[in-house]
């Protein structure tokens, strides 16, 4: 979840006629707000897993292999591409002699993990096919995400504060009393995690990919805002 950021009015700092109205009574509400925003940024995670008897031939047959899919996905024009590596591991495999407590090394494995990010997310399955199709054997993850939410922000925060607002002029015309002044105000809004697709939906979409255009649904994210504001009771209505 996103950093929660507080605002506070101190009641020192409010002006006296304020002051004197919070002296004869206050309301507390809170209000929420929510704004749905569309991801305009993708990205998906790959790997390459290859085995050899020796460590330097297997390396050498990954290196080749991530190269077959970096220049597959380079040449495929998607926009705003950026590649960077986030992993690499080469792994022994052991197997137990006869007397089922020695161990010997029969081969190596090697995993190269790199992350594709675009700018077009209907182009998701398009980059997941060019992948698979040139050698990538894994799928880690897929995430949609929004890059500049502030907007989206400051619009979930001025709805929450309104709804507030509203809230507490209901309560002070049923009690005949006008709204005054806030005299508190705290909240937040926070930023959307990314919507990640994990597990078994990967390995169906690797299978996908084999046979068709793999379709992606990236759908929509929820900045949610939450503000409590404590407002003064003033005059009453009729005054």
């Amino acid at each position: 979840m996103g950093r929660l950021h507080l605002y506070e009015v101190p009641l020192e700092d409010v002006p006296a006629t304020a002051q004197a109205a919070a002296d004869s009574g206050w309301i507390e509400v809170t209000g929420v707000g929510t704004v749905e925003v569309s991801p305009d940024r993708a990205r998906v995670s790959f790997a390459m897993e290859t085995r050899a008897e020796a460590a330097d031939a297997a390396a050498d047959a990954n290196a080749e292999a991530m190269t077959r899919v970096i220049d597959a996905l380079r040449g495929a024009d998607f926009p705003g591409l950026d590649l960077s590596t986030f992993g690499y591991a080469l792994r022994p495999e052991y197997a137990l002699e006869n007397d089922q407590r020695t161990r010997r090394i029969v081969a190596y494995t090697v995993l190269n993990n790199i992350a594709a990010t675009i700018e077009d997310v209907a182009s998701v399955g398009r980059l997941i096919d060019t992948a698979i199709r040139a050698g990538a054997n894994r799928v880690g993850g897929i995430s949609f995400y929004r890059e500049d939410t502030e907007a989206a922000r400051r619009e979930a925060l001025a709805e929450a504060v309104r709804t507030a607002r509203a809230e507490a002029e209901v309560i002070a015309a049923a009690l005949g009393r006008t709204l005054g002044a806030p005299l508190e105000i705290r909240g937040g809004a926070d930023r959307p995690q990314p919507r990640t697709f994990q597990g078994e939906t990967i390995r169906a979409l690797g299978v996908a990919a084999r046979a068709a255009d793999t379709p992606i649904e990236e759908g929509d994210q929820t900045v949610t805002a939450n503000v409590w504001i404590r407002f003064a009771l003033g005059p009453e209505s009729g005054d």
